[in-house]
């Protein structure tokens, strides 16, 4: 695996978010973007007919799977968005907890952008 993330892995940013509460009765957040972390990560297209099976219930436009090094387990944790080639996904969460696979030394985990209706 180590030779074919050398090979194959490209630049991907990372972007956190800070949450600044507005106004504690009514729960209003506001989530300000911070500047990207760039990583490295083997980046595939997932089919739409397998996001289906992958995310249940999300409906998706474009669909992803990406395979990063384990050391950034955290940084894919607080994610809010990732950027690939100008295009910014979100990763699937249920109950906002990120979902994702532990292989070894690295991390594999399935990220969207949401279809617009």
């Amino acid at each position: 695996m180590d030779s074919l993330f050398r090979e194959y892995a490209q630049n991907i940013r990372v972007f956190l978010a800070v949450e600044t509460i507005v106004d504690p009765i009514e729960k209003n957040v506001i989530k300000t973007h911070l500047n990207p972390i760039p990583i490295k990560a083997i980046v595939t297209d997932i089919l739409a007919s397998q996001a289906v099976w992958k995310m249940p219930g999300i409906a998706t436009e474009k669909t992803k799977e990406i395979i990063i090094e384990k050391k950034y387990k955290d940084l894919l944790e607080q994610s809010q968005k990732i950027e690939i080639d100008g295009d910014l996904f979100e990763g699937w969460r249920i109950n906002g907890r990120l979902q994702y696979r532990v292989e070894g030394d690295y991390l594999r985990a399935t990220i969207y952008t949401k279809k617009v209706s």
